[in-house]
């Protein structure tokens, strides 16, 4: 720990105003980079390759040869496979920075959790009364960007109007999910993938339900769906689906989704 201590010390004390100004560059940089992909799946693989990056300088540094040589083997084949994993990310990502748009797009209104969540169990229960299918998918901790972007971007205030409009047979946007992310409907009409084991979802089930557990199993979202054929309402979360839920189990399960997205994105509002 004192060698760590001691190299620190030594860096900072030969640093110049020129280096003090070139860290600072690659700071900002790293920062606008992470601020423009958060929300999408990348954001994560790039926090772990980041900590094994500083791992690998401290063991480096501290002379664990053996962690230090495992980790600095592993670094650039990450990077490699993430280049290729992610190229629409990183497509993106570029078409983000030459639009300038430089800052987080979480926003919030001024309306209360209370009042969303009884906006939108209107909706739920409007569908569930008139057979209405409905897919409504809740961002949590893990982003959903890249279902957000194969969707018809909103960006606009929660209310039971526009959603119970979007849901409507023979509209545009009625066979997809509507994405909410924090206090903003996001998306609609966004595809999910659907189910990776279909043996666990009964057969007289359709697509918006696999869909709510297929979204559900790689992320950790929660997912509201009425069945078109029978009005019944399930939830998906982690990769399970339940079913045939009260409206009063609806009201818990929304309301505890958007305090979480409030405290989660708190601070992050532009």
């Amino acid at each position: 720990m004192q060698q760590l201590i001691d190299f620190i010390t030594a860096i900072i004390r030969d640093l110049t105003l020129l280096d003090f100004l070139d860290l600072t560059v690659v700071a900002v940089a790293v920062y606008l980079a992470l601020t423009l992909i958060e929300g999408s799946r990348a954001y994560n693989l790039i926090k772990g390759l980041g900590i094994i990056l500083l791992v690998t300088v401290i063991a480096t540094n501290i002379k664990l040869n053996t962690v230090g040589w495992i980790l600095t083997g592993i670094l650039p084949t990450g990077f490699v496979a993430m280049v290729i994993i992610f190229q629409p990310e990183i497509r993106r990502l570029l078409e983000d920075i030459g639009k300038g748009r430089l800052f987080s797009e979480h926003r919030f209104s001024d309306d209360s959790v209370d009042d969303l969540t009884e906006e939108i169990c209107k909706t739920v229960e409007s569908c569930s009364k008139k057979r209405i299918g409905a897919l409504i998918v809740f961002e949590q901790a893990i982003g959903l960007r890249d279902f957000i972007n194969n969707g018809v971007r909103l960006q606009s205030k929660i209310s039971s109007e526009l959603m119970t409009t979007i849901f409507l047979p023979f509209t545009p946007l009625h066979d997809g999910a509507i994405i909410i992310r924090g206090k903003t409907l996001e998306a609609a009409g966004c595809f999910l993938p659907t189910a990776s084991n279909h043996n666990e979802i009964a057969k007289e089930l359709g697509s918006r339900h696999r869909a709510a557990v297929g979204v559900t199993e790689i992320t950790d979202a929660l997912v509201i769906v009425v069945s078109e054929e029978t009005g019944a309402i399930s939830k998906g979360r982690t990769g399970k689906l339940t079913r045939n839920l009260t409206m009063d189990d609806v009201r818990k399960h929304i309301k505890e989704a958007l305090q979480y997205s409030e405290k989660h994105f708190k601070g992050t509002n532009k």
